[in-house]
Parts: C-alpha cells; structure tokens; sequence
C-alpha cells in the first residue's frame, strides 16, 4: 500500500468523526423541474392585486384529484406565474417526490414538496428564495402544505 493511500485509510474516520461532531447538517438538493406540459395546465386561481399578482396553475388530472378529496401523489406540479406591473416577472414551481421531505431538516418540511423559481424562460433563478417558500408553507399542512388547495377543490371550467 503507497504512502497516500494508506493516509487516506487513516485518516478518512477522523474526517468522518470531525464531520459528525461539528454540527454540519446536509443541504437537501433542490429536484424541482420546469413542468414540460406547463401549456397543458389550466388556472385555477388568480391572486392579483392592483398590478401585481399571481396566476395559479395545476393540469386538469391534478384538480380532478384535488376535487375528489384525495392527496396529490408524487409528481404533482403546481405552477405560479408572478406579475409585477401588469408584467410576467418569474415563475414559482412546488413539486412533489417520493420521500422528498427526508431530504430537509425536520423543522423545515413541507411533506415532500420542493420550491424553486424560474426566470420567464423556464430556466431556474439561481436566487430563488425557496426557504421562504417553505417557512411560510410549513404553516398550511393540514391543506398538505398548499394555500391554494381550496381554489383548486373548488375549481370549475
């Protein structure tokens, strides 16, 4: 065994153990993509106040779950379009995975829903502020963690 290889051995617990002991904690990835089939979706809400506001967007299978009281499953996408000025500014996308939620420190879930903005073409803003996202949503899990569900369940074409 060379030299360097066997520091690594050595050395690699101690690492470990350092790891551990100081407090460091693992930053969940955040998974949320663009939906594709974001020109299939349908409004179900519009929250605009003066020249801002939000337009809210789910495909038509998602209201239909939403309606017959059932939770939405793993792959659910809703879709906020964010105006400022009577302008589409960004986009705010919540998905949902499978186990999504073991991936962020407990006092910070939201069941296994992520969040992250997008710019108008669909690309992620790499200064979205999904955090804030989470702590507000923390507040809605009896609606699994949406604020929007009412309008969805409610929802008619």
């Amino acid at each position: 065994m060379t030299l360097s290889r066997l520091r690594c051995v050595f050395f690699a617990p101690f690492a470990a153990i350092l790891l551990l002991t100081s407090g460091f904690t693992a930053t969940a990835a955040n998974r949320v993509t663009f939906p594709k089939d974001f020109k299939k979706m349908v409004m179900y809400g519009d929250y605009r106040r003066g020249t801002g506001g939000e337009l809210a967007y789910a495909l038509k299978e998602t209201i239909d779950i939403a309606k017959a009281g059932q939770p939405l499953p793993p792959g659910t996408r809703l879709v906020l379009e964010i105006y400022d000025n009577g302008a589409l500014t960004s986009y705010f996308v919540m998905e949902k995975g499978v186990d999504w939620g073991l991936e962020v420190d407990e006092e910070k879930r939201t069941g296994d829903w992520h969040f992250q903005q997008f710019g108008v073409n669909g690309e992620v803003n790499r200064t979205s502020i999904a955090e804030r996202c989470e702590a507000c949503h923390q507040g809605q899990e009896s609606n699994d963690f949406m604020f929007t569900r009412g309008r969805m369940e409610a929802y008619l074409p």
